[in-house]
């Protein structure tokens, strides 16, 4: 694999997007596929390994670059996006918090491209709470015996290895949680899902029975509420924005394409739909500038320590609520301008596959609940 560096990152990105992604995105979506083609070239591009420092063999990019190599590569098959998204978000958290040898070989492992990371954090009955659980570490000593229903393990099959919380031993309370890595050869996933949506149909978010051992030497040194905290909400916040900035720019290109293509026909005319295109590309140039601001403020914070920052989490949260209002907005503003053309399946301006994906992320975390959270933050807050 060869090395990435930062001014390479969203130009590696969009040739994978372009010269990969591109090609296998329609049968990823119809068979509903993991992009196995797209995440083996991203894997060579160094992307996979991009966020690691340079010294753990990693590319060192800043998150600004990998927020537009995730929207890059939403542009042009929003499942490749997004498993591309969900890893680097685990691979932030060994980052920032693995410091521990045994979690520093594996984080120079992902920095070579040599691991791809699931979350497994979402649990059947929980409703989407991450501050407690119902699974916990069994046993005396380590290796602890882990056992979870997961509603959903995006391209769980497929990786290298899980993270999780789980509550510390099965007396602890429900929110005193570790977070630790397990690798392969150490756990067995049992489907209890199947994965027929209407759209994201490649990130193969089965629902799974964890069977594991965990080793001591794998478990994160700080709490899991450390790790949710102080970075993991932050960076999943920005980096799925930025999928959903993607698709938005993806659909309105393609109106935009349908629109110079009419006005070629009738030289002089202004076609019925390029008022609508002017609209939609200034929504998304808004989100898209609302994107790099987020991208380059949470970095900085990176740098200085803490990213516990009050203003900074109502920024990400609406940043995510935005984003993916837009993407549905834009991809279906897209389809009326087109028609029936953008309508059908295939065709240089369909954008029916872009309108089933765009709609992912008003389901993916409600936006009400992140609403509901700065409307809590907002009434103690002494200026937005």
């Amino acid at each position: 694999m060869s090395s990435t560096t930062v001014d390479e990152v969203v130009t590696r990105a969009r040739d994978v997007a372009r010269d990969v992604a591109r090609v296998h995105a329609d049968s990823v979506d119809r068979e509903s596929r993991f992009p196995i083609e797209a995440v083996d070239a991203m894997r060579e591009a160094g992307l996979l390994g991009a966020i690691v420092p340079r010294e753990l063999d990693g590319g060192g990019a800043r998150l600004p670059e990998l927020a537009s190599a995730v929207r890059v590569m939403a542009g042009e098959c929003a499942s490749s996006a997004l498993v591309l998204a969900m890893h680097l978000i685990e691979a932030f958290n060994l980052v920032r918090h693995g410091h521990t040898d045994a979690l520093r070989e594996v984080t120079a492992r992902v920095g070579r491209g040599e691991m791809l990371l699931a979350n497994a954090n979402s649990e059947v009955g929980s409703g989407g709470d991450v501050s407690r659980s119902k699974s916990f570490l069994g046993g005396d000593a380590s290796p602890w015996t882990w056992e979870k229903d997961c509603l959903a393990i995006s391209y769980g099959s497929h990786a290298n290895a899980l993270l999780s919380m789980a509550r510390r031993s099965e007396s602890a309370p429900e929110t005193d949680m570790v977070y630790a890595l397990v690798e392969r050869a150490d756990y067995e996933l049992e489907p209890t899902s199947a994965w027929d949506t209407m759209g994201l149909r490649g990130t193969c978010s089965r629902g799974y029975r964890v069977s594991a051992r965990v080793r001591e030497e794998l478990v994160f040194p700080v709490p899991f509420s450390s790790v949710a905290n102080d970075g993991a909400g932050q960076m999943r916040q920005l980096i799925l924005s930025a999928a959903w900035v993607g698709l938005a720019e993806a659909a309105v290109g393609r109106a935009h394409a349908f629109v110079r293509a009419a006005a070629r026909k009738a030289i002089g005319t202004v076609p019925p739909g390029a008022l609508r295109v002017s609209e939609m590309a200034g929504d998304v140039q808004a989100c898209r500038a609302l994107l790099e601001t987020a991208a380059n403020r949470l970095d900085l914070l990176r740098e200085e320590g803490s990213l516990e920052n009050g203003p900074m989490t109502i920024q990400l949260r609406n940043l995510k609520v935005t984003t993916s209002k837009l993407a549905a907005k834009v991809a279906t503003g897209a389809l009326e301008v087109t028609g029936i053309i953008g309508y059908k399946r295939e065709g240089p301006f369909s954008v029916e596959r872009i309108v089933r994906d765009a709609h992912g992320g008003l389901v993916m975390v409600s936006n009400d609940r992140f609403l509901h959270d700065n409307a809590q933050f907002l009434l103690v807050a002494k200026e937005i």
